[in-house]
């Protein structure tokens, strides 16, 4: 019954408003590889979606589970914005101080394999979205940090190296087509 409702009310115009409320949403992400992954997966399932008929049974349950899942991103946002306003604040006496004497540190180890652990995973994440466009956002996030785990932390590496046994941790399609796509990249 709610599917007659949606479809009665579905027009361009909502399916455009559903559209860029995704985009608002993904630009609210902070960190970025999870940032870009989602606005892929936003428009993926968009274009996947154009060619059916605006008020088809798939094209409506499309929008709903859209819907759905802006929502949820929505809430999640907003719970982490009240805890990071919730969060104690440490008050320094005098930030002119700390700022001059945290210039003068050389950046530590730690700093800057958090900064190498960053891009490494955005781009093994970007790769993935690449070659499995259609993968869900939390299947790019696990496989991603997989990958990383074990040890395949870039393209090349990932192409030259990457055996299907090594892909156990990913869905069975998932590791089919991606051993395709690697197989015709070394076949090149």
């Amino acid at each position: 019954m709610a599917t007659n409702a949606a479809a009665s009310t579905l027009n361009k115009t909502s399916i455009t408003q559903l559209f860029r409320r995704c985009l608002r949403s993904a630009h609210k992400i902070e960190s970025a590889s999870q940032r870009e992954t989602y606005m892929l997966y936003v428009r993926d399932g968009f274009r996947r979606n154009a060619d059916f008929p605006r008020n088809s049974r798939e094209v409506v349950l499309a929008y709903q589970d859209g819907l759905e899942q802006v929502e949820q991103m929505e809430y999640y946002q907003r719970m982490a914005k009240m805890k990071h306003y919730a969060a104690p604040r440490n008050i320094e006496p005098n930030p002119a101080l700390r700022a001059s004497a945290m210039a003068k540190q050389p950046s530590t180890p730690t700093e800057k394999n958090t900064k190498n652990h960053s891009s490494i995973h955005q781009n093994v994440s970007k790769w993935l979205v690449l070659n499995l466009p259609h993968l869900h956002a939390d299947d790019v996030e696990e496989y991603t940090r997989c990958l990383i785990d074990d040890g395949f932390d870039s393209e090349e590496f990932i192409v030259e190296e990457l055996r299907e046994d090594d892909l156990n941790f990913m869905k069975k399609a998932h590791r089919r087509a991606l051993m395709r796509q690697i197989l015709d990249k070394r076949a090149k």
